[in-house]
């Protein structure tokens, strides 16, 4: 597997409701919510630099109780040395299964970053 030399995440879209939800119970559910690829995982050498960019978006469902429901669009784009557009089949499988999961922390921090925000508001 090429080394990882970067990543980034950003949210394209995003629907959350929730409703007096704690950081545990959001835990628990993004830990069983579902992310999918539903496009194509482009991926692109630049032969003079020596490495790859793999871009993808990557949806995120998860959905609970009457209390949270989450869905969301995150853009994904991964750097790595070499060339990854000649890869195996292993390789892709890694690379899909890095997106995903990265996806997951991504909407996880999201997600936990709301919850405080709202909770510290209703404090004021």
């Amino acid at each position: 597997m090429p080394e990882e030399l970067e990543s980034k995440a950003s949210i394209v879209s995003m629907r959350l409701t929730r409703k007096n939800i704690s950081l545990t119970e959001a835990d628990l559910l993004l830990a069983v919510a579902t992310t999918r690829i539903p496009g194509e995982v482009r991926a692109k050498y630049l032969r003079d630099q020596n490495i790859s960019t793999v871009h993808a978006d990557v949806h995120v469902d998860a959905i609970g109780t009457a209390s949270l429901e989450l869905h969301a669009a995150v853009r994904v784009e991964l750097t790595y040395t070499g060339d990854v557009v000649r890869s195996s089949e292993q390789t892709r499988a890694e690379i899909d299964n890095r997106l995903q999961d990265l996806v997951q922390r991504y909407c996880a921090e999201t997600v936990h970053k709301e919850i405080i925000r709202d909770s510290e508001s209703a404090k004021n």
